[in-house]
């Protein structure tokens, strides 16, 4: 079984969209995927799955719970009908968060690629190393435009990220309308490119996705590197 953490310390860095993309892409080849939904407040990805059971588009092997408390987690985290758990907690610092990121065999911290959420992240992957003494962290850079990479702010936040060393995977997660769609009750990425008007930009996303999911594989096979 393999465990990924989706955490940061602020909400709104798109943390519930990337858990839901991997999630479903694993779904879709036949990967027993649980979703724990530790997001006390918003429970997003627990409602997207009853949004999507109701429209028929939910992938048969997927399906989600919700954790309120640590007890929960552990609880679930021994499901022994999951190949992957997938842990969406709250944007905040919680003994949920704390406890994901402990359990997970890699936790993926999403963030813009500006100072402002850069700072933050900073601060999380700063925390983690003097606090928990096993803390497999990930910075992804989420929400990319395709313009942002030649800005300054772009580079301003690269360097904070090469100053302070945090390890981060390679790929970039794009911003696209497709995941906005993707997000209200799709259940796949192909199940949105089944319009054909949309078929090419499903097949950049799901590589994207599918790019990340690579990334994400060799880093647990790497645990030491960044």
């Amino acid at each position: 079984m393999t465990i990924l953490a989706f955490a940061h310390s602020k909400g709104g860095v798109g943390k519930s969209t990337l858990c839901l993309l991997i999630a479903s892409e694993l779904a879709r080849n036949g990967t027993r995927v649980l979703i724990i939904d530790a997001d006390q407040r918003q429970q997003s990805c627990f409602q997207w799955v009853r949004r999507c059971d109701a429209a028929g588009s939910l992938p048969s092997t997927l399906r989600a719970e919700v954790a309120t408390k640590t007890d929960d987690l552990k609880r679930l985290l021994r499901d022994p009908d999951a190949d992957v758990i997938l842990i969406d907690v709250q944007g905040s610092m919680n003994d949920l968060l704390i406890a994901a990121i402990v359990a997970s065999d890699l936790t993926l911290v999403p963030c813009k690629a500006n100072v402002m959420e850069m700072v933050e992240t900073v601060k999380l992957f700063e925390w983690a190393q003097v606090n928990l003494k096993r803390a497999p962290l990930r910075l992804v850079l989420n929400r990319v435009e395709g313009i942002d990479t030649n800005t300054i702010a772009f580079q301003d936040a690269v360097r904070l990220i090469r100053e302070n060393a945090l390890p981060a995977l390679p790929t970039f997660v794009r911003a696209r309308k497709v995941y906005e769609q993707f997000a209200r009750d799709a259940g796949t990425l192909e199940h949105i490119g089944r319009e054909a008007a949309k078929a090419e930009q499903i097949a950049k996303a799901r590589a994207n996705v599918i790019g990340l999911i690579a990334d994400i594989t060799a880093a647990i096979a790497r645990p030491h590197e960044p």
